[in-house]
């Protein structure tokens, strides 16, 4: 949330200063600035716009995350994932010295294929600060959050009360690109309320369970899988297409749906986010005509997503057979 271009939810860092009095370092007043993290979850509080073609979440809906974002915060684990999470920030800041990655100046060396099979939509991610997933949040700035909708938009069946209810759970979840797996979560549950607002709070990962896949320096991050279906270990290698997992609702997930980003190091604390490219992709919905380059004016068979498109992979027989000429993924 913006004031005169000024993000104020950032003033929440200042919520830290309640830590002094309590280390016995500060006069007791300053804990009156723990107020100050209510500012973080702002953005939370009003309604989706609908742009995207999804059903909207209501304002009952947005409440309940906030507070499950609180009641995370207030975790011991909570609050230690919440510290590494604001000071991580400034590890890519300082060895990027402030020039951080964007489309025009990354030159991306692996080719991305869509982590899944079939049709998907963008409900959340872009290249820009308007459409970015989180872009005060370094390592998620360029993230992607993938769901199954059917068309109508809709992301569930019957009432959506259940978690079978949803047409991405259960889905089969494909190494990007081949490379090495060099971290693996599994075990945490999806969260039983998917639609509802409510997040696992108690959980000890907001990633949920996961899996880490590197590209020679370029590495993929799948979140929110689900619980049990984690189908690789550290140390494997992985080839294009191989599935990795299921799609889940574990972690700080609101209902099932991937979560997708390329950071530059393996920690998903200190990482930076960076902006992927998606090759061999058919587009429709918002924005799907909009011509992708490298930055340099050079068009190239890539797309750079945006929230509300349908992506579906171009596999290499309908390529044949569409005349279509895409990188090799590898």
């Amino acid at each position: 949330m913006a004031f005169r271009g000024f993000d104020v939810s950032w003033l929440a860092v200042l919520g830290f200063l309640m830590v002094l009095p309590m280390i016995g370092v500060g006069p007791e007043w300053l804990r009156l600035f723990g107020v100050c993290f209510l500012l973080a979850f702002l953005p939370f509080l009003r309604s989706d716009d609908g742009d995207h073609g999804m059903e909207s979440y209501d304002a009952g809906t947005n409440a309940r995350f906030l507070v499950s974002q609180l009641l995370f915060g207030l975790t011991p684990w909570g609050f230690v994932a919440s510290l590494a999470q604001l000071f991580g920030q400034f590890v890519p800041l300082a060895r990027y010295r402030g020039r951080l990655p964007t489309p025009e100046s990354t030159d991306q060396t692996v080719a991305l294929r869509p982590p899944f099979d079939g049709e998907w939509t963008v409900v959340n991610g872009g290249v820009t600060k308007a459409t970015a997933h989180s872009w005060e949040l370094l390592a998620q700035r360029y993230a992607y959050d993938f769901l199954l909708t059917d068309d109508l938009g809709r992301t569930h069946s019957a009432d959506g009360i259940w978690l079978e209810d949803y047409y991405a759970y259960g889905e089969p979840v494909l190494a990007p690109a081949g490379g090495t797996v060099v971290a693996v979560k599994d075990g945490l549950r999806d969260h039983p309320s998917p639609g509802t607002g409510w997040t696992e709070w108690r959980t000890w990962d907001v990633r949920g369970n996961h899996v880490v896949v590197d590209h020679d320096g370029e590495y993929s991050l799948l979140a929110h899988l689900q619980e049990g279906s984690v189908c690789v270990e550290p140390g494997e290698r992985v080839e294009v297409g191989q599935q990795v997992g299921r799609c889940g609702n574990s972690g700080n997930s609101t209902e099932p749906h991937l979560h997708y980003q390329l950071q530059d190091t393996p920690d998903f604390f200190t990482a930076m986010g960076l902006p992927p490219a998606f090759s061999g992709v058919e587009l429709a919905g918002a924005n799907a005509e909009d011509p992708r380059t490298n930055g340099r004016g050079e068009r190239r068979r890539w797309a750079y997503l945006r929230r509300g498109q349908h992506v579906r992979y171009v596999t290499d027989e309908t390529a044949e057979e569409r005349g279509a000429d895409r990188p090799a993924a590898r």
